[in-house]
């Protein structure tokens, strides 16, 4: 298992309170124009909740992606991939604990949110990671994300920028 970057562990550790923020104040991004939820798409039973990228400082060349997605579907849905224009890949990532405690990510192929089940991507476990960003990303502005489950199967996601 390999060791979380100092900068994962930093974005991790302060990340947590985005979503506790979101709920403090209200929010269920839930409706097609707000921020955090879905354009519509075809084929995919999917809906996403308080979709947030974190902000990072200038000259950093990643971050993380978080939200929560729901699956009203009565199958599964397999996400094999992401993509958005301000990364130059993005990686589906899954935190796991080994036996002695440490934690570590691990890019992994797909990522599953079971029927009628939902998802979450979170500081402390799944997540997706925004790699080779082309540009500094500024608080508050709204990222495209476009979730891929298959061919021609996607979901696209506005998430927030937000500070940790």
């Amino acid at each position: 298992m390999s060791t979380p970057t100092p900068l994962f562990v930093a974005l991790a550790l302060a990340a947590v309170v985005i979503p506790a923020a979101g709920q403090q104040a209200g929010h269920h991004l839930t409706g097609q124009t707000r921020p955090g939820a879905p354009a519509q798409a075809a084929a995919l039973p999917l809906t996403a909740q308080e979709a947030t990228v974190v902000a990072v400082p200038p000259g950093a060349t990643e971050t993380s992606v978080f939200m929560t997605l729901r699956n009203a579907g009565n199958t599964p849905v397999t996400l094999t991939g992401a993509r958005s224009p301000l990364a130059g890949h993005t990686m589906l990532m899954k935190t796991q604990r080994d036996a002695r405690g440490r934690t570590g990510m691990t890019a992994v192929k797909t990522l599953t949110v079971p029927a009628r089940g939902t998802l979450t991507l979170s500081p402390t476990g799944d997540h997706l990671m925004l790699m080779d960003l082309t540009r500094p990303l500024k608080v508050g502005e709204t990222v495209r994300l476009t979730l891929g489950a298959g061919p021609g199967r996607s979901l696209n996601v506005d998430a927030v920028v937000r500070k940790p």
